[in-house]
């Protein structure tokens, strides 16, 4: 029953590698526990099976493997076959599924006939093997194989074999014959797959005879073949069978246990090499998850590119096989093997290490399988270094000076691939302990290097075949083109110029081709067309003519026959369009990619990778000279001007920038994989550096900024069009964006623009340097934006922030001079930093949800008792998460649990103004309310004086440079009414002493005075009071001296937006402001 579900419609018209990355990207657990309840059990989840009734927990998920299997019913898989059971999907449609869940685009093409007749082949195999592998299964199960039941009961234990499906052949010629023809399976597939073998004189036999049967399966858990372990310990008989070539088996390319290894490898950045299943069985039943085995002794570059993907490393366990002398062996199988493959591994690009196993008791044959009986013995295998591993057998058979100057050269060309001077440096120490001449080594190497610099090939564009020209009867001569005319022969000149065509740029709109052209003059450029300059005669003259002396003389007729030549020999290259990461699986900087490695662009704005050939016209020599084109795309560019070290410049910027450099570090690495972390949680936040002129805050973002651009220039919001600031946002993909100068007073449309930029939403682009074609462009990267004013006017924008807090605008000489040594370090480019951070992308792939959900967890235990806004908290747990996802692999001087700290003081203080902000723009929304409504007055509840001073108890003198609107309160009436209002709304006021701490430690606030007279009014009538004056009766208006709360008027205006209309008019009555006059206005 075991991964049925997976193969019956594996094989669709989705593109396997959005499989492979929504196989990487989907948190097994997170996704199954949205179905039942998951129980954690040591490393793994258990819970009762949701796919069958049960009462006791038999169903089990290991998040390290990425696998679900239930003993009860035996169904098991990855998390797309969890899907196809439990829903009852079909095998696309749980991709879709999946792929909306995490944010994978899942796209499905066409296939012609002929690919579907090869789909349907190649899954009527899938599903012939997966039918066998339940067969063998069974038949181990049969009381009458109790033989190979305790063989594999005593080897892997009954759990693991039955997770991983071992089965048994019997030693029978038609066991599996008969299953096949009970079971209408195809005998011809069978035999194409060698299950099955033709005798000599016609029929039929099983190929497995008397074998435990270990089924092999892909990446996506399909079963692929069977390495079949011998039962009859019959030495003539071989060990171990590996299936035959198949169109779903290449034993180039297959690699055992990969399904179960790839999530582990990525953690640890690490994958443990072994030469058989078996070997590879034994170290995963241990929790060695990312083990993998070759088949056999050798393994391929297309292997080792497989696993690229995912690790970086390599570690081998070479069998310990004594060597047989007789002969002439002087190292063993195992050791041969390792130092052979080994070696392709380094100039695969992996950092390689070994451990090796001791040989057995009496010098016999050991065995990763045979060996590591636990973790334990496992761990206590030393890992050493291949270099001098290899060096240490190497240099065990040198005798001549010839054979000690070979093994010198050979471990220096090892050396020289290695392209980091620290570690060459370490190894060059090592290496004098086999040899101790320094200065020999040293000349050794640099022989190396300068032999590994011209080994290096660049490719080239397609040359043309010069004898195609007969096939369009025309011809190349004196860099021109020339036709034979007539019966005559005569030679008819086409043109004074030649194009060699260079790529065909892939667009659906707008396609063009790139051609290098040749006149006879010796004049040469690079000229690109679109489609609709080749189209017309008059068009392509006004091109080519537009460039320089490039004239054609023909007619339309023969322009055709040239294009059906120049179409003929062109390359295609699709154009990248926004840079930073692409779908295609590399990062696109303005010169260059980087995939495992980095690939500059040649001088056409070509670069090509495995994925294709992609063109970045901004280094394209064809606008070397216009510096109005693709300015952005100039700066952000690859360098190698600076070796400065992560860890480097990690700890100068937390030296410069305190706490606020260890969140800046965590969002600039959570901003490299925006693509994974959206696809779990939707939405990205903003980080706001928020302080005075001189605080440091704009230093920080530029001091980020600098891993994908040097000493950028960010744009100024207040200045800037929506249309631009759109444009900024939307040129790059997992990198940073840095806008400055933020202001409470910009637009209300750019602070609907920045709300979008939170969950992503849309934005209209225009492809303003050459076809003007507008685009739709999500925003794809992370924000930094720095300002002098905290966004608080706008809640739901204060909400969708990391709010970074700067105070300080004094430094010490000291502090000044850390600063400018961090200056210098990022003002050299820190993009090699950029590289080395995107090489871990798988771990991040494989490991932020479980990561993220940890992290949520540890942030609500610690925020207990606290009531937080939501969105504040999701914001903060995504640098934090993606954090605790790279800790084991990065060196920063910080640690999760420090990070953890700061993020819960950051978040109660943002909450803190974020609650303090919501409640305090209620309550004078509502003091608004009721003065226009006629229930609160102008000089007598509240008054507005513009003052030149003011003393309170909070500021003993303050002295304005101008006269400054400063609004009274009196509380007592007030007060009362706002709670009044709120109860008629349905509202929830504050209590007085809440809403007086509020007021308080608001940034308006100034202060209370103690003694300030206001007017007595009653229903908006002054009260007056009869006095006696010459014997007649006078009314006198009257008065009243109240405490009174002070405030910045105009900081109220700006940042609540409330207007309590006031007249600019001075009023003639004085009034007592504890000692300082001041006429009032109204």
């Amino acid at each position: 029953m075991q991964d049925q579900a997976c193969t019956q419609y594996i094989q669709t018209m989705i593109d396997e590698r959005i499989i492979e990355q929504i196989l990487d990207r989907a948190d097994i657990v997170d996704v199954i526990g949205g179905y039942v309840e998951l129980k954690k059990k040591g490393a793994n989840f258990t819970a009762c099976c949701p796919l069958h009734q049960e009462k006791t927990p038999s169903f089990m998920v290991n998040p390290a493997r990425g696998t679900w299997h239930c003993f009860g019913c035996g169904k098991g898989g990855n998390v797309i076959g969890f899907l196809m059971e439990h829903d009852t999907l079909a095998f696309p449609e749980a991709v879709r599924s999946l792929g909306k869940r995490y944010g994978i685009e899942v796209e499905e093409t066409k296939l012609t006939p002929e690919q579907e007749q090869q789909r349907m082949k190649r899954e009527s195999m899938y599903i012939i093997n997966q039918r066998c592998a339940e067969h063998f299964r069974q038949n181990l199960l049969d009381p009458k194989h109790k033989v190979a039941a305790d063989y594999v009961k005593g080897r892997w234990g009954e759990a693991y074999a039955e997770e991983m499906g071992i089965g048994y052949a019997p030693d029978s010629w038609d066991d599996l014959l008969r299953f096949a023809q009970s079971s209408s399976l195809s005998i011809e597939l069978m035999t194409e797959m060698g299950l099955l073998k033709e005798r000599e004189k016609g029929g039929l036999y099983d190929f497995y005879r008397y074998r435990v049967m270990i089924p092999i399966r892909d990446r996506y858990r399909r079963v692929i073949g069977f390495t079949a372990r011998d039962m009859s310990e019959d030495k003539k008989v071989a060990k171990y069978l590996n299936p035959i070539e198949s169109d779903i088996y290449h034993k180039k390319d297959s690699i055992f246990g990969i399904d179960i290894a790839i999530r582990q490898a990525a953690k640890e950045d690490k994958f443990y090499l072994v030469e058989g299943g078996p070997d590879a069985m034994q170290l995963q039943r241990i929790r060695v998850n990312n083990t993998v085995a070759s088949l056999g002794g050798d393994w391929t570059p297309g292997q080792l590119e497989q696993l690229k993907k995912y690790a970086t490393k390599v570690c081998f366990l070479p069998d310990a096989d004594p060597p047989k002398t007789d002969k002439g062996e002087k190292l063993g199988a195992g050791t041969s093997n390792v130092m052979r493959n080994g070696l392709l591994a380094m100039k695969e690009g992996f950092g390689v290490t070994v451990k090796e196993i001791p040989l057995g008791e009496a010098q016999s044959k050991n065995d990763p399988d045979s060996y590591c009986t636990s973790i334990q013995k496992f761990q206590e295998l030393e890992e050493v270094d291949f270099i001098p591993w290899y060096a240490k057998y190497l240099f065990a058979d040198v005798n001549t000076t010839e054979d000690r100057s070979n093994a010198i050269n050979t471990i220096c060309d090892m050396v020289a691939m290695v392209k980091d001077e620290v570690k060459e440096s370490m190894y060059m120490k090592q290496l004098q302990e086999f040899y101790p001449d320094k200065n020999l080594w040293t000349k050794a190497l640099n022989r190396a290097k300068k032999l590994e610099k011209a080994k290096q090939v660049i490719n080239e564009s397609k040359k043309i075949d010069r004898d195609l020209y007969q096939k369009y009867g025309f011809y190349e001569e004196y860099d021109a083109y020339f036709a034979l005319a007539g019966d005559s022969g005569k030679a008819v000149q086409w043109s004074n110029f030649t194009m060699m065509p260079m790529f065909h740029i892939k667009d659906s709109l707008l396609p063009k081709r790139l051609y290098k052209i040749k006149n006879q003059n010796k004049q040469e450029e690079i000229i690109e067309m679109k489609q609709e300059d080749l189209v017309s005669l008059s068009k392509f003259k006004i091109k080519v003519e537009g460039i320089g002396n490039f004239i054609w003389l023909a007619t339309e007729k023969e322009l055709t026959k040239l294009k059906m030549f120049l179409y003929e020999q062109t390359e295609t290259a699709i154009e990248v369009t926004q840079l930073g990461w692409q779908r295609q699986g590399f990062f696109a900087f303005g010169n260059g990619a980087f995939d495992t490695e980095w690939h500059p662009a040649d001088e056409y704005g070509i670069v090509r990778l495995k994925a294709g050939n992609f063109y970045l016209p901004g280094c394209s020599t064809i606008y070397r000279d216009d510096v109005k084109l693709f300015q952005f795309e100039r700066k952000f560019i690859h360098t190698t001007y600076n070796n400065v070290s992560f860890r480097e410049y990690s700890e100068k910027l937390v030296q410069v920038f305190g706490d606020n450099a260890k969140v800046g570090i965590c969002f600039l690495l959570a901003s490299l994989f925006r693509d994974i972390i959206v696809g779990q949680t939707k939405s990205f936040p903003i980080l706001n550096l928020f302080g005075p002129k001189g605080s440091g805050k704009t230093e920080l973002g530029h001091s980020l900024m600098s891993f994908f651009i040097i000493k950028n220039i960010p744009p100024n919001i207040k200045n800037a069009t929506i249309a631009a600031l759109s444009d900024a946002v939307a040129q790059c993909a997992n990198a940073l964006v840095h806008i400055d100068e933020y202001k409470n007073s910009i637009d209300l449309d750019k602070r609907e623009f920045l709300k979008g930029l939170w969950d992503g939403t849309g934005r209209s682009r225009m492809n303003m340097d050459r076809d003007k074609k507008r685009e739709i462009t999500s925003v794809d990267c992370g924000v930094i934006l720095s300002g002098q004013e905290m966004p608080t006017i706008d809640i739901a924008l204060f909400s969708r922030l990391i709010y970074l807090t700067f105070t300080k605008t004094e430094f010490s000489t000291a502090e000044k001079q850390a600063f400018d040594q961090c200056k210098a370090m990022r003002d050299l480019g820190l993009s090699h930093l950029t590289l080395q951070l995107l090489r871990h992308r798988s771990k991040m792939e494989t490991d932020f949800s479980a990561n993220y959900r940890q992290c949520m967890s540890d942030l609500n235990d610690r925020l207990k008792g606290e009531t937080i806004e939501d969105r504040i908290q999701r914001n903060w747990v995504i640098p934090l998460a993606a954090f605790r996802t790279l800790e084991a692999v990065l060196d920063v001087p910080f640690t999760y649990r420090e990070l953890l700290d700061i993020s819960v003081a950051g978040i109660i203080r943002q909450n803190r103004e974020c609650k303090s902000n919501n409640e305090l723009a209620n309550f004078w929304n509502v003091v608004s309310y009721l003065q226009q409504d006629g229930e609160i007055f102008l000089e007598s509840d509240f008054r507005i004086d513009y003052l030149d001073r003011l003393k309170t108890n909070k500021v003993k003198d303050l002295v304005f440079q101008r006269p400054k609107p400063i609004l009274r309160m009196r509380t007592d009436r007030i007060f009362m009414l706002y709670k009044k209002f709120s109860k008629q709304v349905g509202d929830s006021a504050l209590p007085t002493e809440s809403l007086s701490f509020y007021l308080e430690n608001s940034k308006e606030y100034l202060g209370v005075q103690n003694s300030v007279r206001f007017k007595n009014i009653l229903k908006g009538v002054e009260v007056t009071k009869e006095y006696e004056a010459g014997g007649q009766k006078v009314y006198r208006k009257t008065s009243i001296t109240k405490q009174a709360l002070c405030f910045d008027y105009s900081e109220l205006m700006a940042n609540y937006n409330i207007n309590l209309n006031i007249d600019t008019g001075v009023s003639d009555v004085e009034v007592e402001t504890d000692g300082v006059p001041s006429p009032y206005t109204f």
